[in-house]
């Protein structure tokens, strides 16, 4: 349903990228309409025709950014939608930004959905269903806009989600989350950053709004999901992805004795180089010491960049690849 016409792209190697030599343009919309005084900041990457002004979307004093033109003006052809949940709780605006640039190259529109950053835990339980419902709110404002509702196709959306964003993906497709589990997360040994940063501010995750979690967060659009190291895969109800309404895949990095998720219906794809960071943009040269002189985690860039170069580009011809057949 996803094959599109460059028909270039059949030739994807895994080893390495076979982009076009297409310019690449983003734009930003917003969605401030929500009704519970949150805003959302949508980048927009796409194929472009000329013009715009050069920028390096997403960079910061740890990671680079994302070559675009700012502005440009978009190919007139109708293209298909990714959205993109991408990262953690606390993660950066537009931390999947070399992904969209990648995927507008290849030919798509892709939009990443950057909801406002939790300051404090308590704010932080309630992601785990709010992170559907804004992609849900950006397809919304792109179908119902001038302009991208005649250059995207709304019969061919799919969402590709990292971490918390990928267990988004998933809700999207139809998967249905077990609050009890949800609440016992952090309960076992895992000690992940998230359900430290909890701890420290003494929230429990029995605060999350059930009823919102157990609403339908569903997407009948979505024809596609793919789900980068999706967080609380445990925490999903038995069989609700096995019955999955969108085609679905799982790319884990990192821990190579992971399995698919048991019960699933989705296609498994193993990066063997990469680890769970390699997900994020390339670091600066000063990326590892600002983090270690901040007390963030410097896991985050102690990837080489030839490293995460490759991994970035298996990524993406996994998630293209899987698009196109």
């Amino acid at each position: 349903m996803f094959r599109f016409l460059y028909r270039f792209i059949m030739c994807l190697c895994l080893a390495a990228p076979c982009f076009a030599d297409t310019r690449i343009g983003v734009q930003t919309l917003t969605v401030d309409d929500l009704g519970d005084g949150r805003t959302l900041s949508l980048s927009v990457w796409y194929p472009a025709e000329k013009g715009g002004q050069p920028e390096a979307v997403g960079r910061n004093a740890v990671f680079l950014g994302q070559a675009a033109y700012r502005g440009a003006i978009p190919q007139s052809t109708r293209h298909p939608l990714v959205m993109l949940s991408h990262g953690g709780l606390r993660s950066a605006p537009d931390s999947g930004a070399w992904l969209a640039g990648r995927l507008a190259q290849a030919g798509f529109v892709a939009i990443e959905v950057n909801g406002p950053r939790p300051r404090l835990a308590l704010e932080a339980v309630d992601e785990i269903w709010r992170r559907p419902q804004d992609v849900s709110h950006a397809i919304d404002r792109v179908l119902a806009d001038k302009v991208w509702s005649d250059l995207v196709d709304g019969q061919r959306i799919a969402v590709v989600g990292h971490a918390l964003g990928g267990t988004a993906a998933l809700a999207l497709a139809g998967g249905r989350i077990d609050a009890l589990s949800y609440v016992r997360s952090c309960d076992d040994e895992r000690h992940d950053a998230d359900c430290a940063w909890y701890a420290a501010q003494e929230v429990s995750l029995d605060r999350v709004d059930i009823a919102q979690m157990h609403s339908a967060l569903r997407d009948p659009r979505i024809a596609a999901a793919i789900a980068l190291n999706p967080e609380y895969s445990e925490a999903f109800l038995p069989g609700s992805l096995g019955a999955l309404d969108a085609k679905s895949a799982q790319i884990r990095l990192g821990d190579q004795s992971a399995a698919p998720i048991a019960g699933a219906d989705l296609r498994f794809v193993a990066v063997k180089e990469g680890v769970q960071f390699d997900a994020f943009s390339l670091c600066t040269e000063q990326g590892l010491a600002i983090l270690a002189e901040d007390g963030g985690d410097t896991a985050l860039c102690r990837s080489g960049a030839d490293q995460r170069s490759r991994v970035h580009d298996q990524i993406a011809n996994q998630i293209i690849l899987f698009l196109t057949q």
